[in-house]
């Protein structure tokens, strides 16, 4: 069974780590059966990942807006 990856588990990666993990994950997906647990694990890893991508992308547009 493929598990689910939390965001707090993201946290500490890079960001090529973390698009690394979502090129593999996309691989799983493609090969996952329909209306499986694997295939629902991998679409939160993805989901998880590509927030986690966002979030690192926020903070420098954050700090120039905060004064």
């Amino acid at each position: 069974m493929i598990t689910l990856l939390t965001m707090h588990e993201l946290h500490g990666l890079t960001t090529q780590e973390l698009g690394e993990l979502h090129q593999l994950f996309s691989i799983l997906l493609i090969e996952a059966e329909p209306d499986t647990p694997d295939r629902r694990n991998i679409l939160a890893t993805l989901e998880n990942i590509e927030r986690a991508i966002g979030h690192q992308a926020r903070p420098a547009a954050r700090s120039r807006c905060i004064r």
